[in-house]
């Protein structure tokens, strides 16, 4: 360094130029290697599950964390129970993977996303890419899909751009504002507060284009006719819904076409509204609501 330079430097005037210059290289978008950006606030995600159930969650190692493995309370009657989205979204990816089995991934907006592993169901049978859900909106039903025991692994993930994420996406968890983190963590009793307003909603839990029957004049209670059948069902009928929401008026009867040939009428009842469609399977393709049929 010359004698004039280490004067100016001395003197704070090189100093203050160098500093003015890389302060003005900083400001500029993209500038430098690894610039980060800021994660916007994250959606205020709730447990994926009904409002007032109780779950055992764990984070276990390395390999794991943050991602969370669920299961209900005591660990017992997991299998079949239902998944509800985290918060508002847009269904970004149903698929199946041979480690995660039946997957759906949901985009909540500003570069936030939630994962759900091992679905019971085809990943599409309740919801489809592009659907929107609310909270209260059912997606599926836990599972042992690509892996051995039935539980939920639910992720919750950040990634700027794109609609679809990977693991290296995935952050550490917030049920109701507190977070559930950290290597081999246990917590014993969690209680979901995925409350809307504290009611069911109408037609949350019907499959992604079926007909659904309700034991409810408004549309909810037990779910006495879907795509599937369900014989444990003691309840009869009243009002039917379609899986967008369109509501169908309800008598005492309805009559119904299958897509397979041939038709049924079910009738209200204890015994004869129960769910006892034809073994087998059968795809309701229309049906209309009567008096008598």
């Amino acid at each position: 360094m010359g004698s004039r330079v280490r004067a100016w430097w001395r003197s704070g005037v090189l100093a203050a130029v160098l500093g003015t210059v890389l302060t003005a290289f900083a400001a500029v978008p993209g500038a430098g290697a690894g610039a980060a950006t800021a994660q916007p606030a994250p959606p205020p995600f709730q447990m994926p599950f009904p409002c007032g159930t109780t779950w055992e969650v764990d984070t276990y190692g390395p390999d794991h964390s943050p991602a969370l493995d669920i299961v209900v309370e005591h660990n017992t009657g997991s299998d079949g129970l239902p998944v509800l989205a985290s918060a508002a979204g847009t269904v970004s990816a149903t698929y199946w993977d041979n480690g995660s089995g039946n997957t759906i991934q949901i985009s909540h907006g500003n570069g936030w996303f939630t994962a759900y592993y091992h679905l019971m169901d085809d990943p599409a049978a309740f919801v489809k890419k592009g659907d929107p859900v609310l909270p209260s909106t059912r997606i599926g039903r836990i599972g042992n899909t690509g892996t051995e025991w039935a539980h939920l692994h639910y992720e919750q993930r950040y990634a700027a751009t794109g609609d679809f994420t990977h693991e290296k996406d995935r952050v550490p968890v917030h049920f109701d504002g507190v977070e559930y983190s950290g290597l081999n963590r246990y917590w014993p009793k969690v209680t979901s507060r995925n409350c809307t307003g504290g009611q069911a909603q109408p037609w949350q839990d019907c499959p992604s284009g079926s007909v659904c029957f309700y034991s409810g004049l408004n549309g909810t209670g037990t779910v006495c006719r879907s795509a599937g059948d369900e014989s444990a069902s003691t309840c009869g009928l009243r009002r039917s819904y379609f899986n967008n929401g369109t509501e169908q008026p309800g008598y005492d009867h309805v009559q119904v076409t299958f897509r397979e040939g041939g038709g049924q009428c079910l009738h209200f009842g204890p015994v004869e509204g129960r769910g006892n469609l034809p073994a087998g399977g059968r795809t309701i393709d229309a049906f209309r609501w009567r008096g008598e049929c």
